[in-house]
């Protein structure tokens, strides 16, 4: 299914597409290891906040901070590229 999705992209989908991974990218290398390590945890193993907490060895309220953190730096970074304003997160 990804595949056929892939494949009806324009080109200029397909690199805005490339643009927002790149960015997504280094906003995350970017990040204090704490922040980094809790976003991905979250977003790319699917923990749950609870699991993180155990993880982490911390309270969930500093996971959750630490997450709320990570996905404000990254959407500053995406910004300019998705032309959204600074009250908008994505």
């Amino acid at each position: 299914m990804a595949e056929q999705i892939a494949d009806d992209l324009t080109p200029e989908a397909e690199l805005m597409n490339r643009q927002i991974l790149e960015t997504v990218e280094s906003a995350v290398a970017k990040l204090p290891e704490d922040l980094r390590r809790a976003i991905t945890l979250r977003e790319i193993d699917g923990l749950s906040y609870e699991e993180i907490a155990s993880v982490m060895a911390c309270p969930i309220g500093t996971v959750r901070s630490r997450i709320f953190r990570a996905r404000e730096v990254i959407a500053a970074d995406l910004r300019p590229l998705l032309d959204t304003t600074e009250n908008r997160r994505w």
